[in-house]
């Protein structure tokens, strides 16, 4: 057995060493002994002999494989020379024995004299990086110790960790099955409470339901039927039991005072002594009385949902958890502060394996790589270049220190974890580490409503800061909670307002007024000593009274609550739900932020539970994220991503005026319609009054969608960043990511060398809440001419049937002149029905058109449809239908349960009387069962038609058809095509040429979401009104009607000569230049994702307004003047506006070259900083210069020339 290392012991050993020692030889002599009887022997190790020390591991797997210290005499690691020197005699040493390259990672070297210093080999620099040297203290005697310990333990790294505790490991199989038995057979309320409130938690936070989970059973070799959400509470105890040993590793190591103890090792030994000895151990581990009597953490473990599992323990889980235990004790704690990049994404990576991809992502589960997190830190700009500039700007080196960062649902904690790296690298280059765990903890703060996240958080936290935690004196609280970043209900009554938190036993309700005074901790921590005691409620109330001095309204809710929580300490249900409400008012207390980051989660409305829906919908409305219609804010149609809440309640609640706002989010909500609200980029005031809005400016886009960064998942990722208290104004810088799938592992600087970025500009159509278009500057003034233009066009969608397997068909046979025999099609089918063959009225049926069946020139029908209407759309009525035309009539019969219960508008609505009463009565007052809706346009004879779902924007015109077995009929379109009714062939199919040509898909690329590429095309790619004696008009319809032709007879190889010939009259219809069509067909180029020559980049970069200011100096207390040059090289009005000392200055021009001179009124002597505006209809540019006023040597004659002329200047100014 591994005997206990005493620190102190070491550390007085080497600091007398030091002392007592004139030479190198002397204090190696006396060192080596202290290492080898205090740490080596103990540790089971044996060095080797050598001019220096020399210790090898005794496994493959150990965080380090060599270990080589050298010594030095004391006093010789006090020159930077003399570490040189060191260092370099140390690497020599590393490398002799390494022998190769591919060898030099397996090794650590220490420098050790009266100060300490370690080497290690950086794989991606090839360089031996020196950490030190550092003063011989516990910390980082405790280092070394940890380092030679290294030697023996495994590191903690993502590999070792997924090998022994894996889902494909014996223990994860084993242990979550055992959790699993428990948890299902489980006759504690308690248990039962847990599980019921995990469930209400998880299902706001992702898009959760059980069926997701099928076939998660089988990673844990289990077999059906499972309750998938026990199965999925199992898998999260056990992750959760995992993060606690670890953070009870890390307590122990830097809070077990003068010895190196485990906190896995008394574990295994509580075990051995019996089930209650170990049942002891683990209610300290689950109490949190580890890490407040080692660390003085208050909050590590608090409200935990996962450690139900006490009330369930028995041999066999207790046999469980000790082999966890036991094969956890291999490995290194210490592992994070020797080696950070192995750490790195420790839980994260192992949480991503513990639950397969397909289903963490149908969850909505996205977890952000390390490099994505890094570019939003640098693109907010807390970064330590800032800190430094920050610092020398308010001449104070803690300013940085002091900013204060808010992820508002932090996952993990990456962002979070990642901000503290970047002030720790600031804090040790200025000697602050010994203030920096205080900031810290008051300024880097995280909310989510996971459970296991959160632990997660506090894990990743604690470990980012626990060598730092001895600086600290009093109780820590680890600012990461369990709260709900987007809503605390409100409620109000004639006496008192309170704000409510629900949970599966019930609401609490808490007074607003003690939230406001901060005495929320404080209130339930009286309530929770006073439950144990079992004190009566008016015994409570007048203690309570006394303590905090509340009112007669407040001290009733607060007895109120009070009997809530005795009534389940009385039912065994009491256990969480103090820590749960005392987290869960943190937003409300917990101040404004410099920075708020994050990727929140990305769940469409639809899929959030019911209730959460309708206790959200409020804040949606009050934000104005969606639009009143009949008196009602809808939500059904568009799908409205949480994130876009998210945005708008942290920039309005926790954003300080000024601050900065980084946030991952689907980039659909610059696109689509659903994002219109979020378009507008201001938080609405509680009056009516516009003024009051408080405006946020989106400073940039990073469009990441081709990157696929999220473990590959076909999700479009985007990222925004935003300062409040600004307007927006367009352009918008956005950045086009181009480049392979990224692998999560990257850094930042690693995947910028493997992608490209092009800069665009994104402003919106038309409305200023409208789809953003992103272009190149000078494209979008080409295609300006095209959307200013009146629209004269209307698209409409094809036929919604509501379920499609009834109305699709296809032909067998003909039976007569009257009636044809179909068969539905089922394949591929949403809702599964039966597939029957039936004779069906002939006047019905009609060739569809899907948007398979459509491409560029040409639309060639597969399938048919059934159309119970008459020629104008109008629904047949069930009489009508049942007596006249009795087989289609007989056909839909068979299908009446499914049609009546059609979901989607408006057959969800109009078709409700059909299943709420009997059907005598339904189809007097409702529509018939069968009706469709929206069909008339469908029945135009020509249409131009265009598929919703497609890479970009494809025309074809489609008229009747002479089918074999119809005879000619109209072609009707499904809903999935888009399409424009005509009257005249002519009349399609110049529209046809006009969509299909360059500048069209332009425009819909610009700012279409692949898959919604609707009837809005209209809104923004304006044809004018087709006219028969218009050559133009003439010459597209013919080249439209040549293209139809070559497609079909498969001549697409000629095509390319029509379609420049059309790109060419389409420009001249629209008065767009040659040059300006080479930029529209560079431009696709760019957004189709096609390789571009540099040159072509180069002649489109934009060409901005360009200021210089001329001969800026002048003498001190007379008139002078000095000149402003400016080349505009597009001819635009540009205002410049100058604020001089006394007055401001205006100028203007619209010449490619200009120059004009401002006077400048009598000055003293000095340097003047003079702000100054350019400003352009693309944007405002702003900056100053310095202009000097100084006495100059001059001769008497010239002086008194120049006096005469500042006395005639004089009177002119």
């Amino acid at each position: 057995m591994v005997e206990q290392v005493d620190i102190e012991r070491v550390l007085t050993g080497l600091n007398n060493a030091a002392r007592r020692a004139s030479t190198e030889e002397e204090f190696k002599i006396h060192a080596e002994r202290i290492l080898y009887e205090e740490v080596i022997s103990k540790l089971g190790l044996q060095p080797g002999k050598h001019e220096y020390t020399l210790i090898s591991g005794v496994r493959p797997d150990t965080l380090y494989g060599h270990l080589i210290i050298e010594y030095k005499a004391p006093g010789k690691l006090s020159k930077a020379s003399d570490v040189a020197k060191a260092k370099e005699q140390l690497v020599g040493y590393l490398k002799e024995e390494a022998e190769v390259e591919q060898r030099y990672k397996l090794f650590l070297g220490v420098i050790l004299s009266d100060k300490i210093a370690f080497v290690r080999y950086d794989a991606k620099t090839k360089d031996w990086v020196l950490r030190g040297p550092y003063d011989l203290n516990r910390e980082t005697v405790l280092r070394l110790v940890e380092a030679i310990r290294g030697l023996r333990k495994k590191k903690l790294a993502v590999k070792e960790l997924l090998d022994d505790f894996g889902p494909k490991s014996d223990i994860a199989k084993k242990a979550v099955r055992v959790f699993y038995k428990k948890v299902t057979k489980s006759k504690s309320v308690k248990v039962e409470a847990l599980f019921n409130d995990w469930k209400r938690l998880f299902s706001q936070v992702c898009a959760y339901s059980p069926e997701k989970l099928e076939g998660l059973e089988a990673q844990y070799e289990m077999s059906k039927p499972v309750d998938y959400n026990a199965l999925l509470f199992s898998i999260h105890t056990y992750y959760a039991f995992l993060m606690k040993l670890l953070g009870a590793e890390v307590a122990y190591l830097y809070g077990a005072g003068r010895w190196l103890k485990s906190y896995v090792s008394e574990l295994e030994d509580a075990h051995m002594r019996g089930l209650e000895a170990l049942k002891r151990a683990l209610e300290e581990l689950e109490s949190g009385g580890i890490f407040r009597s080692l660390l003085n953490i208050t909050n590590f473990i608090e409200g935990d949902y996962f450690s139900w599992y006490l009330e369930e323990l028995d041999e066999e889980l207790a046999d469980v958890i000790a082999e966890i235990a036991k094969r956890f004790a291999d490995y290194e704690p210490a592992t994070p502060v020797l080696e950070p990049e192995y750490t790195r994404d420790l839980l994260k990576r192992l949480y991503q394996h513990l639950v397969p991809k397909k289903i963490r992502h149908d969850l909505g589960e996205y977890y952000t790589p390390d490099w994505l997190a890094d570019l939003v830190l640098n693109e907010v700009g807390f970064t330590v270049e800032n800190f430094e500039k920050l610092a020398k700007e308010r001449d104070d080196a803690l300013a940085p220190l002091t900013l204060r960062v808010l992820d508002p649902a932090c996952g993990s904690g990456t962002f979070l974890i990642l901000a503290m790296k970047r002030l720790r690298e600031y804090a040790e280059e200025h000697y602050l580490r010994d203030v920096l765990a205080g900031y810290m903890l008051k300024n880097i703060v995280g909310f989510d409503l996971n459970p296991l996240a959160v632990l997660a958080a506090r894990t990743n936290y604690l470990l980012a800061i626990a060598d730092l935690l001895t600086y600290i004196k009093g109780s820590i609280e680890i600012p990461i909670y369990l709260a709900d970043s987007l809503l605390v209900e409100v409620k109000s009554t004639l006496t008192v307002t309170s704000y409510v938190i629900r949970t599966y036993v019930g609401e609490f309700e808490l007074p607003k007024s003690i939230v406001e005074r901060r005495l929320v901790s404080r209130l339930l921590e009286i309530i929770d000593r006073y439950v144990r005691l079992r004190y009566r409620v008016e015994d409570f109330k007048q203690v309570v009274k006394a303590e905090l001095d509340l009112t007669d309204s407040e001290l009733k809710l607060a007895g109120d609550l009070y009997e809530r929580f005795l009534k389940l300490e009385e039912e065994g249900k009491d256990h969480v739900w103090t820590s749960i409400i005392k987290n869960a008012f943190a937003p409300l207390t917990i101040g404004k932020f410099d920075y708020v980051i994050g990727n929140p989660p990305w769940i469409n409305w639809e899929n959030l539970p019911d209730e959460y829906r309708e206790r959200t919908r409020d804040v949606w409305e009050n934000y104005g994220l969606i639009a009143r219609r009949r008196g009602r804010a809808s939500l059904g149609k568009a799908k409205r991503d949480m994130a876009m809440l998210f945005t708008y309640t942290c920039i309005d609640r926790y954003l300080k005026d000024g601050g900065l706002f980084g946030f991952l989010i689907t980039q659909t909500v610059f696109k689509s319609m659903a994002g219109e609200g979020f378009r507008e980029f201001r938080i609405p005031s509680s009056s009516d009054d516009p003024s009051k809005r408080v405006p946020f400016k989106v400073i940039k886009v990073h469009d990441l969608v081709e990157l696929l960064p999220f473990e590959g998942a076909q999700n479009r990722t985007a990222a925004i960043i935003c300062v409040k208290g600004e307007e927006t104004k367009y352009p918008v810088p956005y950045i086009l990511w181009r480049g392979p799938r990224i692998d999560q592992d990257l850094e930042l600087d690693e995947v910028l060398k493997l992608t490209s970025r092009i800069k665009l500009d994104a402003r919106p159509l038309k409305s200023r809440s409208g789809p953003w278009s992103t272009l190149k500057p000078k494209t979008y003034l080409a295609i300006k001419k095209v959307i200013n233009k009146n629209n004269y066009y209307k698209a409409y969608a094809g036929v919604f049937t509501g379920l499609n397997a009834v109305y699709w068909v296809k032909i067998l046979d003909k039976l007569s002149d009257e009636y044809i025999i179909v068969e539905n099609i089922t394949k591929g089918a949403k809702r599964k029905v039966k597939q029957i063959r039936s004779p069906i009225d002939k006047k019905f049926l009609y060739p569809l058109l899907r948007g398979r069946d459509v491409k560029k020139w040409l639309a060639k029908p597969k399938f048919y449809i059934i159309l119970p209407t008459d020629n104008n759309g109008k629904n047949i009525s069930i009489n009508n239908m049942r007596i006249n035309f009795s087989k289609t009539y007989e056909y839909f019969l068979n299908f009446l349960d499914e049609l009546i219960t059609r979901g989607g508008q408006p057959y969800k609505d109009n078709l409700k009387p059909w299943r709420e009463k009997p059907k005598e009565i339904a189809e007097k007052i409702a529509p018939p069962f069968y009706m469709l809706f929206n069909v008339k346009q469908s029945f135009a004879l020509y249409k131009v038609l265009w598929k919703e779902q497609a890479k970009g924007l494809i025309a074809a015109v489609i008229d009747s058809i002479n089918d074999p077995i119809l005879g000619i009929k109209i072609v009707i379109p499904n809903h999935k095509l888009m399409f424009v009714p005509c009257e005249k062939e002519n009349e399609a199919h110049f529209i046809c040429a006009v969509l299909n040509s360059i500048i069209a898909r332009l425009i819909a690329k610009s700012y279409i979401i692949e898959t919604q590429i609707s009837t809005h095309i209209m809104d923004y790619v304006n044809v004018p009104q087709f006219d028969d004696n218009n050559d133009i008009h003439r010459k597209l319809a013919e080249l439209s009607k040549i293209a139809h032709r070559l497609v079909a007879s498969g001549e697409e190889s000629k095509l390319s000569e029509i379609e420049e010939e059309i790109d060419r009259l389409v420009a001249q219809l629209y008065g767009i230049s040659d040059d300006e069509l080479r930029d529209i067909k560079i431009s696709l180029k760019i957004l189709e994702g096609e390789e571009i020559e540099e040159e072509e980049l180069a002649e489109e970069e934009p060409r901005e307004v360009k200021v210089d200011f001329l001969e800026a100096v002048v003498r001190p207390n007379r008139i002078g003047s000095f000149e402003v040059a400016i080349l505009n090289p597009l001819k635009e009005r540009v205002t410049i506006e100058l604020q001089l000392p006394e007055y401001p200055v205006k100028l203007e021009t619209d010449k490619e070259e200009d120059r004009l001179r401002v006077k400048v009124p009598p000055l003293k002597a000095g340097e003047y900083e003079i702000p100054y505006k350019v400003i352009t209809s693309q944007k405002t540019i702003e900056g100053s210069f310095t202009l000097y006023v100084k006495e100059e040597k001059r001769h008497r004659v010239r002086e008194e020339l120049e006096s005469k002329l500042d006395e005639l200047l004089g009177e002119r100014l």
